[in-house]
């Protein structure tokens, strides 16, 4: 099988990685509770048809379902999260609920598999914040600590300043249009996932951090149905407003509460805030009107 014959095949797969068919059509009397019925599953508690006495074929299935032979697996679900992810969470999103493991699940499962791996490695991140006063920024500091320890929840924080830019700059889109706040709720998980498991691969090699911003790209493409340009401009703008925004805010909340001291008066403070605060959101907002010129184009050219 030649490269080009490969890639057509992974590419089939990405848009159509599992294929369901009604292949009982015989009658069937369900060994967990009883009941009569036709197809693969029965219709009162839910046991697949095909379920009876333990055989060597039924062992050999149950382990192949570890390693992803069907759906709601988690190893196979990580092999979509890697090999199709805006797909994927386009599936989900729509209904296909079926098509992969639980995904606030899988998160957690990765994070305990980190936690476990940096533990053992003794590869345990560690930010340090350095001010002229040890007793600045004592709540910044404690967060990082909480990250470090709760990987899971840490990411799906950071991440959740994205779900609102994405929102605005991705709500008029060739695919997906109209998706909600909390489709974007799920898409961030999904996205948290992904940040895990390219830290796990950061164990190996620093050089892995670069797949972040790749992913990025690949998942929101995928996922929105932009072009090249027009994906990695949005994402590049999101990003950098999401950073700046929660920069902004936690500065903002660790003066108000006295963990820093500012060289200006609180009125001052939260006038200065407040433009900086504009200028992400401003950019936002000029990124949503483009959005919906190009839709229109887009309706009418159809």
């Amino acid at each position: 099988m030649n490269l080009k014959n490969l890639r057509s095949r992974f590419r089939a797969w990405q848009h159509e990685p599992l294929h369901f068919e009604n292949t009982s059509s015989d009658k069937h009397v369900c060994a967990n509770c009883g009941n009569e019925f036709t197809g693969n599953f029965c219709p009162v508690c839910g046991q697949k048809s095909t379920y009876g006495r333990i055989s060597w074929k039924s062992i050999g299935l149950d382990l192949m379902k570890v390693w992803g032979r069907e759906s709601r697996s988690a190893v196979s679900s990580v092999m979509q999260l890697l090999g199709r992810p805006g797909y994927l969470i386009n599936d989900y999103i729509h209904g296909r609920r079926q098509v992969c493991y639980s995904p606030v699940s899988m998160l957690f499962l990765i994070a305990i598999v980190v936690i476990i791996l940096h533990q053992l490695t003794g590869n345990t991140p560690s930010v340090e914040i350095t001010t002229d006063n040890e007793n600045d920024f004592q709540i910044i500091k404690g967060i990082i600590v909480w990250f470090q320890n709760h990987p899971a929840w840490g990411v799906l924080a950071l991440t959740s300043f994205i779900i609102l830019p994405t929102w605005l700059l991705f709500r008029n889109s060739p695919r997906n249009t109209h998706h909600t706040l909390p489709d974007g709720i799920y898409i961030q998980i999904f996205l948290s996932s992904i940040l895990l498991l390219i830290s796990l691969f950061s164990l190996i090699s620093d050089i892995f951090l670069l797949l972040i911003p790749v992913y990025y790209h690949i998942t929101y493409r995928q996922l929105f149905g932009y072009g090249f340009w027009g994906t990695l401009w949005r994402i590049f703008l999101l990003l950098t407003a999401s950073a700046v925004a929660g920069l902004i805010l936690i500065t903002l909340g660790c003066i108000l509460i006295g963990d820093y001291s500012f060289n200006q008066s609180l009125p001052m403070t939260l006038l200065i805030f407040l433009a900086l605060l504009a200028v992400p959101f401003g950019a936002l907002f000029i990124g949503y009107l483009i959005g919906v010129f190009t839709a229109r184009k887009r309706a009418q050219s159809e």
